[in-house]
């Protein structure tokens, strides 16, 4: 397993993260309980934008191993990528949180990952509420419009029987 874990590890640091990936699946095969393994093949996948397989190797890390900080911290990223950004937030916290009990420095890549996940998710609900009030905006227009047509038809036909008042 050392073998595998250890060509992966070079592999990635010569940035080739699909070849070291498959290392560290070989690392896995070899020693499928070893939850580091799990973790060393995620970020791969994060490297290659292949979230939903990250999500997978960081779920078997956490069901190997629920205080590995990385697993958490991955899980939240690749979740951040997916948009499923209250899931996000929850993992880095976790991951946040088992830091500090463990008294492990991730400088502010952890923090600065919750902020930004926040950030996001700020932005999706915005848009979701900008589009709504869109909606709504078109949706009086076309009221409006249609409460003219039938305002001037009336003028121009002399109908009489015909209600305009506006209910709320």
């Amino acid at each position: 397993m050392a073998d595998f874990r250890e060509r992966g590890n070079q592999l990635f640091a010569e940035k080739r993260y699909s070849l070291a990936g498959t290392y560290y699946g070989k690392a896995i095969v070899a020693h499928p309980n070893v939850a580091t393994n799990f973790t060393n093949r995620a970020l791969c996948y994060i490297k290659l934008n292949q979230w939903n397989l990250a999500v997978e190797d960081c779920q078997k890390a956490i069901q190997l191993d629920q205080n590995l900080i990385k697993a958490h911290f991955f899980f939240g990223l690749a979740l951040t990528e997916l948009e499923s950004f209250d899931d996000a937030i929850m993992e880095l916290i976790k991951a946040n949180d088992l830091a500090w009990q463990q008294r492990r420095n991730f400088g502010e890549d952890i923090a600065s990952a919750v902020r930004h996940a926040k950030k996001m998710r700020w932005r999706q609900i915005e848009e979701k509420r900008l589009q709504q009030q869109s909606d709504l905006h078109t949706f009086l227009l076309t009221l409006l419009h249609e409460h003219m047509e039938r305002y001037i038809m009336s003028i121009i036909f002399g109908w009489k029987t015909v209600d305009f008042s506006v209910r709320l």
